[in-house]
This record gives structure tokens, C-alpha cells and sequence, in this order.
């Protein structure tokens, strides 16, 4: 009757440690842990070194990413908190004297105010100079693009521009 915890050997590996002397026994046994320690070395120490190395590095770079993340919070808080800037109360007004102060005046083809909304028509301006415009408009009279069409111009870095500005 066979143990119930002993596992079938094969006859020939049964009949050879039978006949092994005690150093030939003691040679299986090491070798047979060496080999085990390069086995766990090769498919579990190593891989989940290189996993905490990897963690490590990615906790660096997420918490350069969080600290960039809580700078970028705090102006946008502090942005929120700003006073507002005195608006003139004529849109119209206030966009033809930003145009003026950037010397765009003569490139609007079209300049209409309706409903507090102004729309405003560029057949060519140079992109940069339109974009500063409208940052100009923002920051100062609290004029956004609530609409805009830029069509390309054949004259690089112009654009066509027809646009609506609303508070």
C-alpha cells in the first residue's frame, strides 16, 4: 500500500539514489538548488526588481506632474480671485481702440454691434497679430470670441477672420 503523500518517482530515478552514495546524494541535492535559485532568480526576483524600479521612477515623474499640477491650481485660484478690469460700456468702442493701439484698425472689413456682441471681419491678417488682439480684448475689456472662423490666406501666416466678441 502506497503513502498517500508520496508522489510517483520513476523506477530508474528510485534505483539510482537507492545505489547513489552519500556524496553522489549531497552532489543531486545541491546541484538540483542551484538550479531551483536560478529558476526563482531568473522568472521571480529579477522581473519584480525590475518592476520596483520602474515604480520608483514613475513615482518620480508623477510627483514632478502632481507638484506642476498644484502650481498651475494655485494661479488658476489666484486668477479667480483677481479684480476684474473696469470695462468700457461700448463693446464697440473698446475693440476699435485695441485695434487702434495695435494698428489693426485698417484691416477690419466689417464691424457690427448687436445685442452686446460685436462681429468683426478681417479679409487678411497676419495670425500672430490677430491672436495678440484678441488677448488684448480679453484681458483688458473682458471680450471673448464666442464664435470664429479663420479661413487660410494664400500669404503665409495670414488669415481670413470673421469673428463674434461677446463679454
Amino acid at each position: 500500500m502506497r503513502d498517500r503523500h508520496s508522489y510517483p518517482i520513476p523506477s530508474s530515478l528510485r534505483d539510482f539514489w537507492g545505489r547513489a552514495s552519500s556524496r553522489e546524494r549531497v552532489l543531486v541535492a545541491l546541484g538540483s538548488t542551484i538550479v531551483a535559485a536560478v529558476i526563482a532568480w531568473a522568472f521571480i526576483l529579477q522581473p519584480a526588481l525590475r518592476d520596483i524600479e520602474r515604480a520608483e521612477r514613475d513615482l518620480r515623474r508623477d510627483r514632478a506632474v502632481l507638484a506642476s499640477a498644484r502650481v498651475q491650481a494655485d494661479e488658476i485660484a489666484g486668477l479667480a480671485k483677481s479684480p476684474t478690469l473696469p470695462q468700457s460700456g461700448d463693446p464697440r468702442g473698446a475693440v476699435e481702440r485695441v485695434l487702434a493701439e495695435r494698428q489693426l484698425r485698417a484691416a477690419v472689413t466689417a464691424l457690427d454691434v448687436s445685442d452686446n456682441r460685436v462681429r468683426l471681419t478681417f479679409a487678411a491678417i497676419p495670425f500672430d497679430a490677430l491672436v495678440t488682439a484678441m488677448d488684448a480684448l480679453a484681458k483688458t475689456e473682458g471680450l471673448r470670441a464666442v464664435e470664429a472662423t479663420l479661413t487660410p490666406r494664400v500669404a503665409p501666416g495670414t488669415v481670413r477672420a470673421e469673428l463674434v466678441l461677446a463679454r
